[in-house]
């Protein structure tokens, strides 16, 4: 596995897949920057086995735990979301894993989405970059494992994530916008 790329690599990285102005809202035409990062979702989606088998070494790993997937070209690469069995939900602090693997850069990264359960319904979703409670520490660690033998990715730390770029991503706008952002997802909070 090699290393991540410097800070510096990674802003002109994401610069060539995202728009550095508000212009394109009002274009009919995809912009450049838009049309690079499609075609790599394309080129992704010909070829999906690396990521069926994360999912099927999730589910191995994981035998109690639910996967899911979000996929959306907006986005900087998918992402596999991993439920905690129904038997350790409680009223308030839930924690789901999602690992990210970004398509733009050789770089993932893993978060939590935290959520309430009140009767019946899950609620309250709010994307944490703190580490897991006790009970998520292990199927946190077998996520990043996971990812980095099959697609050979380094580990993104929260505070390169964090560096804000001048893009816009998704709703997103300058100095909102971060290289989590563009890397990974501009909706972290937004999981099946």
């Amino acid at each position: 596995m090699r290393p991540a790329p410097s800070t510096e690599d990674l802003i002109k990285i994401v610069r060539n897949y995202y728009d550095s102005s508000n212009a394109f809202l009002f274009a009919s035409e995809p912009t450049p920057e838009e049309s690079r990062r499609q075609a790599l979702w394309t080129q992704w989606m010909e070829n999906m086995e690396p990521w069926k088998a994360l999912r099927a070494k999730l589910r191995t790993e994981l035998p109690n735990y639910k996967t899911g997937e979000t996929f959306s070209s907006a986005d900087g690469g998918p992402r596999c979301v991993v439920y905690p069995p129904r038997e350790l939900w409680s009223p308030k602090a839930n924690w789901e894993i999602v690992g990210c693997v970004s398509l733009l850069a050789p770089v993932y990264f893993v978060y939590g989405v935290e959520y309430d359960y009140v009767d019946g319904r899950t609620q309250n979703y709010k994307a944490s970059f703190e580490p897991p409670p006790p009970n998520m520490v292990l199927p946190t660690q077998v996520v990043a494992r996971t990812i980095e033998e099959i697609f050979g990715v380094s580990a993104l730390s929260r505070k390169v994530a964090e560096t804000p770029v001048p893009l816009y991503a998704g709703l997103l706008e300058p100095p909102e916008t971060t290289l989590f952002h563009t890397l990974f997802t501009s909706a972290p909070s937004s999981v099946p």
